[in-house]
């Protein structure tokens, strides 16, 4: 039967400008730890799986930065803020009345991105352009932005109509410079940050193949080097080497004409140490075969799958010293360079996710990598905790180790990616399993000339239907295979049909809740949140869907009227907070497009109506159930700015904090519960908000307790999340708040979404943990999902796996788009099974599988006392650890403690978690809680720096040399590095800690902050730039950080005999505290448990 031509694709534009995901450097050893070994070897096995990008296979062009868009019509003036005059007194009363006048502001443009209004750029462009422009060519990777039709088309823009707007991430035409980070919108306190620099170098050819000595997942990179800086939200850097830098191993190549094909990227590195006379030994029995060599690369093997043809991994040992006995703090004799720590990687990796029919181990996730979609799902959209599956319950249950994946949906792809196809199947939808109703994908089978289809993972026969019924070819495979997304890619996304609709597709919906009492506008905090949403206005996503309304609340809640028509918003006060309503049906929300001038008008009057108010009362839970009522027929985003302790009304909370502090310290061990939400009416809340598609943001604007263990739960339930500043400052917070603001309304973001995770036959899904409502087990829904967000799912055996089988997962998430589109992204993997538990070891992936223990111990300090939870994280380790030793290392003397290759880090992480802010015994309830919020949806790429910070001297930066990179080498998370004459940034992708040592230079004071003592130092810091060469590069540091996070780091000087001295040093992980171990003595303590253990 002649083949039926496919079903039209539409490569999607690119939906957001990709900042970075953490290109990190790691530390080098520096100086003598004490230690407890009297020696330590590390033996290794056979050289890792390892090749050149396959020969033509270059690094694709990436889209232009993150430009400006014209400025929208009827946006062009805006009223500076603030500025206006006072507004007279008005009198609340029950009915409706109109606000008092608003004064004329003086019309300038709006600020850019966190710029003051002095310094004006264009706005940036929306978040996913119109459709319907046929993508382009893209221009070279990392060189400079091209014209604007060039940008990939976005994912679910509207109609083919409005063409003419330019893509998310291309510049219209010219381009014109892409607005900073922000800074505090009240004028002339200081300079705006400069831009994240100029464009990104051509990428110089293919990397090189790099010659590593371990066969074992990359422990993540922390700081690799980076290339000056795009704009924020331009292509991001991935710690790719400057032309010129050296990467921190030896590399060689092979001519072109020799170099091997590209068969999946090294996943470890080799320690940063000296060469030691090592032994070379393998995993048990398997292995006994010999290394095989790939052509071009000496001694090196064929690396094309997980493990197939490729002998165990080597095993570093850490021998101690019998003569040590059971004191800890022996002389130590051995090189401390040689205890594990990250290793920093500079070249850029070209990944195919399948080779020759077989899945690939995904590089490390901080690691710069650009994925060729083969079969398998990118691993920033989804990757497993270990890369081959176990047969069976038993042997996933002895390895300790944990079954789950990390689904990251609308994670920021490489700007050198091609974008995700979508795919329309006209009225009978996408082609499903009628079994298990699993998405056509390429690991289901068709046989019987192409007449039926066979489910990867239910094993169902399926009959194909007439009209998408194609011959196989002399391989089995369709012959149209290559031609349709579905059945060649990991990751596509089809229009959904009717069948998937409820309602009509819901608008993008923005109300935002101001609180605007006593306590906040004296501290400032409601004019911040003001300034803020009149900057972000412009990157709400354009278009006549796009919707906004405000209200403010104190004891009562302010409802305003923005129609166009009135001369001025109109209020509205609703005063009963205990049985709440909305005081009109209509023109509370309306299209931005429609009330932006009255809306501006309102936003800077809004601090002046309330300058004097003396109510000191937050009806918080009744101000969020009004404006959800107000949402309740459209869904959407409610944003809300709350400063004080919900005191008021439905929902109100009662101070615990004072509570809290003496149960901690006494020791009850009732005092988790003081983490638990104080009732279920907030719960109950937002049961009834994602019902009916409203997710709730919090930015909590606060200088006291505010109770977030038990706000948080709206946002969790919501897919939104806290955002948290403790305690706020009116002079250093607004830029942040602003741009978090603005992040959060700009990114790739989806509504009213249900995601559904399928696994193969044999498996079963557990559980799922995340920011969203479950009310069935089988799905969960997301009133809002973003790229910033990331679901765990874990899964468990309920049959055994066939061996040399694949294991299949399927994530479909079905959502609608800012355009009001409706889509179903469906994301695959299939990963090889395994009955032999050195495998499952040798394909570890330690980032994922340490992401899955810090969401569960955030998930447990609420159920269970901070110690037993601790105690849990140091028996995870050692219980893997343990297994590893017993099952697969054929090393036999017990003195030896044995870390697999993969998992080598394993110990400093734990350590890391066990010390971090939600761990400890001292703290706020609230930092605590915060923590936990955060952790809850975090991404792979960001847990590990969330525990285990980056340290960065900055004193020094005139002195490196151009060509360095742009960040400086990490410095281990120790004492010994830490110079009293000397300045250091620590960050972990929230907040920036700055130390100033004792006996700085005055000089380096007076350039980098603008005073010639320590004692003038401010206790606020703004980080201004002044005329020089350190002030300069400071800055540039700074803010490669913020686009490497993708989130604006909140500052905060340290000095040394204060309490933020003591606050900075309780992150030096690798240093004793009066209550836990040093980085030695842990791993002597680990290594003792696992011959306790063995004994």
């Amino acid at each position: 039967m002649a083949s039926s031509s496919p079903p039209q694709t539409h490569p999607p534009r690119q939906q957001a400008p990709p900042p970075p995901f953490a290109a990190a450097q790691n530390p080098t050893a520096q100086g003598p730890l004490p230690a407890a070994f009297s020696n330590l070897q590390i033996s290794r096995g056979a050289p890792p799986p390892l090749g050149a990008p396959r020969a033509g296979l270059t690094p694709q062009p990436a889209p232009p930065a993150f430009a400006a868009r014209p400025t929208p019509p009827g946006a062009a003036a805006r009223p500076a803020f603030p500025g206006s005059p006072p507004a007279p007194p008005f009198v609340r009363a029950l009915t409706a009345q109109p606000a008092p006048p608003f004064a004329a502001a003086s019309q300038q443009p709006l600020p850019p991105f966190g710029v003051s209004p002095g310094a004006v750029s264009q706005p940036p462009p929306p978040l996913r352009g119109p459709p319907g422009a046929v993508p382009q060519p893209q221009p070279p990777y990392g060189g400079p932005p091209g014209a604007a039709p060039q940008a990939p088309r976005p994912l679910g823009g509207p109609s083919a109509a409005a063409s003419q707007a330019p893509p998310f991430g291309g510049p219209p035409g010219a381009a014109s410079q892409p607005p900073p980070f922000g800074v505090p919108p009240a004028g002339g306190s200081q300079p705006a940050p400069p831009l994240f620099g100029g464009p990104r170098p051509t990428f110089p050819g293919q990397p090189a193949a790099t010659a590593v000595t371990s066969s074992q997942a990359v422990p993540p990179s922390f700081g690799a080097s980076q290339q000056s800086a795009p704009p924020y939200g331009g292509p991001p850097q991935f710690g790719a080497p400057r032309p010129g830098g050296q990467p921190p191993f030896a590399a060689q190549s092979a001519p072109m004409s020799q170099q091997p094909p590209y068969m999946g990227p090294p996943r470890a590195n080799a320690p940063s140490f000296p060469p030691q006379p090592w032994h070379t030994q393998g995993a048990g029995s398997a292995a006994m075969q010999q290394p095989m060599r790939m052509p071009g690369m000496p001694g090196s093997m064929p690396l094309n799958t997980l493990g197939q043809g490729v002998p165990p991994p080597g095993t570093p040992t850490i021998p101690y010293s019998p003569h040590a006995g059971t004191q800890v703090s022996t002389p130590s004799k051995i090189d401390p360079n040689q205890i594990p720590r990250p290793m920093s990687e500079s070249s850029v990796i070209i990944y195919e996710t399948r080779q020759g029919g077989q899945a690939t181990i995904p590089p490390a996730p901080s690691s710069e990598f650009i994925v060729k979609d083969t079969g398998n799902c990118s691993p920033r959209l989804m990757r497993c905790t270990v890369n081959q599956i176990p047969c069976s319950g038993d042997l996933l249950t002895s390895s300790g180790m944990p079954l789950a994946l990390m689904v990251q949906p609308f994670c920021l792809p490489h700007p050198s990616e091609e974008p995700i196809q979508l795919v329309d199947f006209g009225e009978i939808g996408p082609i499903r399993c009628s079994r298990c109703k699993a998405y056509i994908n390429p690991f289901m089978r068709f046989v019987d000339q192409g007449r039926h289809f066979i489910c990867n993972l239910c094993g169902f026969s399926n009959d194909t239907p007439r009209e998408y019924m194609c011959n196989l070819g002399p391989d089995g495979r369709r012959r149209d295979a290559d031609d349709r997304p579905e059945l060649c890619r990991g990751t596509v996304e089809f229009v959904a049909t009717k069948e998937f609709l409820v309602r009509d597709p819901m608008p993008a919906v923005f109300f935002f809740l101001i609180d605007v009492s006593m306590n906040a506008i004296q501290t400032g905090a409601t004019a911040a949140a003001c300034s803020a949403i009149s900057q972000a206005i412009s990157d709400l996503p354009e278009g006549p869907r796009t919707m906004v309304g405000i209200a403010t609340f104190d004891s009562a809640i302010h409802f305003y009227s923005l129609k166009r028509a009135q001369q001025q918003p109109l209020m509205l006060i609703v005063p009963d907070v205990q049985d709440v309503y909305t005081p009109l049906q209509t023109d509370l929300i309306l299209p931005v497009s429609e009330c932006r001038d009255n809306l501006e008008q309102l936003l800077e009057s809004i601090p002046n109506m309330f300058e004097n108010n003396r109510v000191a009362d937050s009806a918080f839970g009744a101000a969020m159930k009004a404006g959800f009522l107000a949402m309740k027929s459209t869904g959407g985003k409610l944003l809300v700015f709350q400063s004080v302790l919900p005191s008021l009304g439905v929902g109100s909370l009662s101070a615990r904090e004072a509570e809290g502090r003496s149960n901690i310290l006494t020791g009850d061990k009732e005092a988790h519960k003081l983490l638990q939400p104080i009732d279920n009416t907030l719960k109950t809340m937002a049961l009834e908000f994602a019902e009916y598609q409203v997710c709730v943001d919090v930015f909590l604007t606060t200088q006291s307790y505010v109770d977030i263990a038990s706000i948080s739960v709206v946002p969790h339930t919501t897919g939104g999340r806290v955002y948290y500043y403790y305690p706020f400052s009116a002079l250093s917070d607004p830029a942040k708040l602003f741009n978090d603001l603005r992040w959060n309304i700009s990114r790739p973001q989806g509504f009213e979404a249900v995601m559904r995770v399928r696994c193969s036959q044999g498996l079963q899904v557990q559980d799922y943990f995340g920011n969203f409502c479950k009310r069935v087990p089988t799905d969960i829904d997301l009133p809002a999902i973003d790229s910033d967000k990331t679901v765990m799912v874990t899964f468990k055996h309920d049959d055994k796996l066939q061996e040399n089988s694949e294991c299949g997962f399927q994530c479909a998430l079905l959502y609608t788009t800012v355009y009001g589109q409706r889509r179903i992204r469906v994301i695959n993997l299939s990963l090889p099974c395994t009955s032999t538990l050195s495998n499952l070891f040798r394909y570890a992936d330690l980032e994922t599988q340490f992401a899955c223990f810090l969401k569960q111990a955030a998930n447990g300090i609420m159920t269970s006392p901070l110690l037993r939870i601790r105690e849990e994280a140091t028996n995870t380790c050692i219980n893997i650890l343990q297994s590893y030793r017993k099952n697969c290392a054929s090393v036999s003397s017990s003195g030896q403690l044995i870390l697999p290759e993969a998992l080598k880090l394993l110990p400093l992480y734990t350590l890391a978690l066990i010390k971090s802010v939600g761990l400890r015994n001292d703290g706020r309830l609230d930092d605590r809680s915060y923590w936990a919020s955060l952790v809850s949806s975090i991404s792979v790429v960001l847990a590990v720096p969330l525990v285990f910070p980056r340290l960065i001297p900055i004193h020094d930066l005139t002195a490196r040399a151009d060509d360095d990179s742009l960040i400086p080498s990490p410095l281990m998370l120790n004492s010994e590095n830490i110079s009293e004459d000397g300045v250091y940034l620590l960050e972990n992708g929230e907040d920036g800690l700055i130390y100033v040592g004792s006996t700085v230079n005055p000089s380096v004071l007076e350039q980098m902050f603008g005073v010639s003592s320590l004692a003038a130092l401010p206790s606020q810091l703004v980080l201004e730039q002044f005329d020089n060469e350190l002030s300069r590069k400071v800055n540039e540091v700074v803010n490669e950080i913020r686009r490497q996070r993708c989130s604006y780091l909140r500052l905060r000087l340290c000095k040394r005999g204060e309490p933020s001295g003591d606050f900075f040093r309780s992150f030096l992980i690798e240093d004793k505290t009066p209550t836990g171990f040093s980085y030695v003595e842990f791993l002597v303590h680990v290594h003792r448990q696992i011959q306790s253990k063995m004994s």
